[in-house]
């Protein structure tokens, strides 16, 4: 008999779920797949893939202002708002 089994590696052995186990016989042959660092990747917010899928730049007009002189408007503008 040949099985595939899914499992997790706890740093010392590998842990298959109890359904899966109790399908299995002492001395059944099992296929163990490593899947390397399946646990590592990055899963994509709602926020990141906005971000990716809409070019924001294509909405900005560029004013040629560096931003050293838009932190002071921005200043000037807040320092004024109040008497």
């Amino acid at each position: 008999m040949l099985a595939a089994v899914k499992g997790y590696y706890d740093g010392n052995q590998i842990i298959v779920s109890e359904d899966d186990r109790k399908n299995l016989s002492v001395g059944d042959e099992v296929i163990i797949t490593i899947l390397d660092r399946i646990s590592r990747q990055k899963v994509e917010t709602r926020a990141e893939k906005r971000r990716r899928l809409i070019e924001s730049d294509a909405f900005v007009i560029p004013t040629g202002r560096t931003v050293e002189a838009v932190d002071e408007y921005i200043k000037e503008l807040r320092d004024n708002d109040r008497f």
